[in-house]
């Protein structure tokens, strides 16, 4: 029998105990606009949940009250100005109620959590591409989180005229808007990060046809299906 993949809609109890081992995976997907990470997410939900695992598919920011609040403040276009520290606040403040009224949760029932974008987006859209510290992003995403680490931490790559010519058929969110240059800077350094770190984050080409970027997605998460769980406290994530 299939898998539960669940979107929560409704609070759920917050639980800040640490992740047992053996219970559930963490498994994010992240890449500059246009990367194909949010239709590869919902891919491998799917997939997952057909071999009965209890699935559940989350976005950054967003998934409780509190983050689709925040979402919509920071990616509806507008006239309210934002500067990119006020939105690296924001974007931590919608991650520590994801993590603590979702995903801790999640995880210590067993389930698999997969989420679209987490702490590298941060460091790079507001960090590395908009100017404020990366050393101070990454102490925040470590406060926001409790030092929780994924067991997997996918970044989609495409170059930027690829992602360009994906979004072509849709409108620009408050990031997408920020011009060519901000979005150039921004694919850059998720590579980059990738590259520089490959202990912590698996650099997947985007490129392609969504079936062939789909089967490189699941050879870096199948062995996940027979190994321990290797998600973390820790109060260094850098």
């Amino acid at each position: 029998m299939a898998g539960k993949i669940r979107n929560p809609q409704s609070p759920i109890r917050n639980r800040q105990s640490p992740i047992r081992n053996g219970e559930g995976r963490f498994i994010v997907l992240d890449g500059p606009d246009g990367s194909g990470k949010s239709t590869q997410a919902r891919l491998l939900a799917e997939q997952l949940g057909k071999r009965g695992l209890e699935v559940l598919l989350l976005r950054e920011p967003g998934g409780t009250a509190t983050g689709e609040a925040v979402r919509k403040l920071l990616l509806q276009r507008g006239e309210m100005a934002i500067s990119p520290l006020a939105e690296a606040f924001l974007f931590q403040a919608a991650r520590a109620q994801l993590t603590a009224e979702v995903i801790r949760p999640a995880l210590q029932r067993g389930a698999w959590v997969l989420c679209d974008r987490f702490s590298l987006s941060t460091l790079v859209y507001q960090g590395l591409a908009g100017g404020v510290c990366p050393r101070a992003v990454e102490e925040l995403s470590v406060l926001a989180t409790g030092g929780l680490r994924p067991d997997v931490y996918l970044v989609l790559w495409v170059p930027f005229s690829v992602g360009l010519q994906r979004r072509a058929h849709r409108a620009a969110d408050r990031m997408e808007a920020k011009g060519a240059k901000f979005l150039r800077a921004v694919a850059a350094a998720y590579r980059r990060e990738s590259l520089g770190a490959p202990r912590r984050y698996v650099l997947v080409d985007g490129r392609g046809t969504v079936e062939a970027v789909r089967e490189r997605i699941w050879r870096q998460v199948a062995e996940q299906l027979d190994s321990p769980q290797r998600h973390r406290d820790t109060e260094k994530a850098f």
